[in-house]
Order: C-alpha cells, then sequence, then structure tokens
C-alpha cells in the first residue's frame, strides 16, 4: 500500500517527505496505457504532487509541465491531500524520434508551472523554466527560487526487463531558515548517495527505510504517517459539463439523429457515452 512519511531531522532543522507509490503509479499506467517514458514522467509528477498536497494548506494542487517537445507536457493534479490524478499530453512513442533515452529530453526546453488554490478569488500560481526536464530537478528548483526555501528531490521508478514497473517514489528535503551551512554541505553528500534513486526505492522497499538510510543517525523522528493513492472523482453528470463547450447546433443535430457522444476524462481515460436522452437534457439546461 502506497504511504507517505513526514518526518524532521538534525534537531528540526530539516524537514523531508517520503513516499512509496507503486501502486499510485501503476494505476496510472494501466488506466492510460502508458508507454514506458511516459509512465516515468507521470509517475515522477504524481509523486511529487503527492507528497507536496502535504506541504500546502492549499485546498487543491495543479503540477504541470507545458512544453513543444515530444511529450507535449503533462499534468497532475490533487485535490485532497494524498490522491492524486494526472495525464501526459502525448502517449504516442512513435512520435518522439530516434535515440529518445530520457524524460528530460521528452520535456526540453519547457516550463514547470505550480498551482495552489488557497480559497482567494485567483489561485497562487509560479512558473520556472525546466532546468533539466527530468522534473525531479526541476521541483526543487522552484521551491528553492520562487520560495526560498533549500530543497532537495529525487523521485524514481524502477521496472523490470519486461517493462513492467515494480517500483516508484521519492522523497523532497527541506531546510528550514537559519541552519548552518555545515548542514547544507552534509545533506549535498548525503544526497548523492541517492543518485540511483529508483533502485534504490526497489531495494529499500518501504519509505521508513529510505528515511532510514538517509538520516538514521541524524536525530530522525517521523511525525507522520499520510495517505497517497491514485482517485479521480469524474462522473458523467460531470463529464457533462464539458459538452458545453459543443456548439449548441451541433448538440441539436446529435439529438435529431439519435446517436450518441462520447466525452473522454483525460485525467483517469474513463469514457462516457451520452446518447439523444441526454443531449436533450442538457440543452434544456442551457435554455434554461
Amino acid at each position: 500500500m502506497d504511504s507517505i512519511l513526514k518526518a524532521m531531522a538534525y534537531d528540526k532543522k530539516v524537514r523531508v517527505y517520503a513516499a512509496l507509490s507503486t501502486d499510485t503509479v501503476n494505476q496510472a499506467i494501466k488506466k492510460h496505457n502508458l508507454n514506458l517514458l511516459s509512465a516515468m514522467a507521470l509517475g515522477r509528477l504524481l509523486t511529487a504532487t503527492a507528497m507536496m498536497s502535504y506541504m500546502t494548506k492549499s485546498e487543491s494542487l495543479i503540477v504541470s509541465i507545458s512544453t513543444d517537445a515530444a511529450l507535449k507536457g503533462l499534468t497532475a493534479i490533487s485535490e485532497d491531500k494524498g490522491l492524486v490524478k494526472g495525464y501526459v499530453h502525448n502517449n504516442d512513442y512513435t512520435t518522439y524520434g530516434e535515440d529518445i533515452s530520457s524524460v528530460g529530453q521528452l520535456l526540453m526546453p519547457g516550463k514547470l508551472m505550480i498551482s495552489r488554490d488557497m480559497g482567494l478569488k485567483e489561485p497562487y500560481t509560479g512558473i520556472i523554466p525546466l532546468v533539466t526536464g527530468e522534473i525531479a530537478e526541476d521541483i526543487a528548483k522552484y521551491f528553492t527560487d520562487s520560495e526560498q526555501t533549500p530543497t532537495a528531490c529525487a523521485l524514481g521508478t524502477y521496472f523490470d526487463e519486461k517493462g513492467r514497473l515494480l517500483a516508484a517514489g521519492g522523497y523532497i528535503i527541506q531546510v528550514m531558515p537559519g541552519t548552518d551551512d555545515s548542514i547544507l554541505k552534509e545533506l549535498e553528500q548525503r544526497v548523492s548517495l541517492t543518485e540511483n534513486i529508483s533502485k534504490l526505492i526497489y531495494d529499500l522497499q518501504t519509505p521508513k527505510n529510505l528515511l532510514d538510510f538517509l538520516f538514521s543517525d541524524r536525530n530522525l523522528e517521523v511525525t507522520g504517517t499520510e495517505k497517497m493513492a491514485f482517485y479521480c472523482g469524474c462522473s458523467k453528470d460531470k463529464i457533462m459539463e464539458k459538452l458545453l463547450t459543443i456548439d449548441k447546433k451541433q448538440l441539436q443535430q446529435v439529438a435529431k439523429e439519435q446517436s450518441e457522444i462520447e466525452a473522454v476524462c483525460p485525467y483517469c481515460n474513463n469514457h462516457y457515452l451520452y446518447n439523444s436522452d441526454d443531449i436533450l437534457k442538457l440543452l434544456k439546461d442551457i435554455e434554461s
């Protein structure tokens, strides 16, 4: 079962979030029939978004990457703490080109956008150019530059030789204000030990083992264990609202011909069929 552990280390000068997200990412792979590189990219973004949902008081969180590169972008959303959904904009690997071996090649150049709904009139949104396109480094850069919080992030997905996901997860480490430079330097050394984060997550198996690997000798204190899962609250009625973007005359034609319209939720790939009765009801709601 997936989970996120929250912890403090170095006498509460450093806060850490560690996640195991294998089930969540496998759900995304299954729902979207993701190719290997798409699975790597969306898996990382879903894992980061789930951890970040516990780092903010916002009601919802959107983390997205926009790019004209081969993947065309990807989006992850958390509307409830630890519950995430998302999609890649181009899952057709035949369009990626030759000699593509990393997520960064599919996303660079591009932009990272993080948007939080704080219950105000407009969400708070920050945008930065991608640093590497490998997602973890870009998340860290966002927090370091936009929120002046020194941050390290590692995100991984581990596959077997047949392309099956065996493990996914990662961590976000943040330093509290006023922390000594000596701790920062030591953190850099410890983070370097997780360079092969995907294999490390597979070997260690749990978020607690990952935390212990990093900080067991630095006054590590686990402060909470939180949920994480793939969840989309779409429904036939909610998706029907999307049909309002279709020209009214087209809807009338569908109703007249007694044909059907199929709508697809981009976040979970659920398909919904609307017959002529559904369309007539929608037209009546529009007119009223």
